[in-house]
């Protein structure tokens, strides 16, 4: 079975799409380790803004993190087409990830996480109190699932299995990972620039 054509990119990127430097970074919303590496992320988005660095951030499900599925529909459909946004609402879901997390939902239903995101989107912007963001998360065939899928999909023929993984300019760079420094960062990058 072949895959259908995304009608967009995936991910969720800042900077130009023409910069030399590409940064690719997949996390899952539930993974601890894309939690402990995602600050790091930020300021490395933050240090290289402009045009010579773009870095985009691919939110994918892992196998073991029966939450991260509706969280990355939730970040589909409060992002839209706004990137920022989406690592504005990223970042807010990382600050909660111990109220979703698996030891926080052993027995709780998905009833129970919708009701959460729906919380989560509202102390992450109030305006998303009155949304439809349930309805779009609970459709499993709507534009937001096919969405997500699109990223899902793109990360299984990157051959992600683990998160954070992250690709400069197509080519995965094992060395870094949840606790590199931003050091570390700039090692692998400044040469590039």
């Amino acid at each position: 079975m072949s895959m259908p054509v995304p009608s967009r990119p995936s991910g969720f990127r800042l900077g130009s799409g023409d910069a030399p430097v590409q940064v690719e970074v997949f996390v899952d919303l539930e993974c601890p380790f894309s939690k402990k590496a995602w600050p790091t992320v930020l300021a490395v988005a933050n240090q290289y803004k402009g045009d010579r660095v773009s870095i985009t951030a691919h939110s994918i499900v892992l196998c073991d993190h029966r939450q991260s599925w509706d969280l990355t529909k939730a970040v589909v459909a409060i992002a839209v087409d706004d990137s920022l946004r989406a690592w504005q609402f990223i970042s807010h879901l990382y600050q909660h990830q111990a109220d979703y997390a698996l030891e926080a939902f052993d027995h709780k239903t998905r009833h129970d996480l919708r009701q959460l995101i729906e919380d989560l989107a509202a102390q992450f912007d109030p305006a998303l109190s009155n949304s439809d963001l349930a309805a779009q998360v609970s459709d499993e065939e709507g534009a937001v699932t096919s969405r997500a899928k699109a990223s899902v999909r793109y990360a299984i023929s990157r051959v992600v299995w683990s998160t954070p993984t992250i690709f400069i300019n197509g080519s995965p760079i094992s060395e870094l990972e949840s606790s590199s420094t931003m050091s570390d960062w700039q090692a692998v990058i400044d040469p590039m620039v």
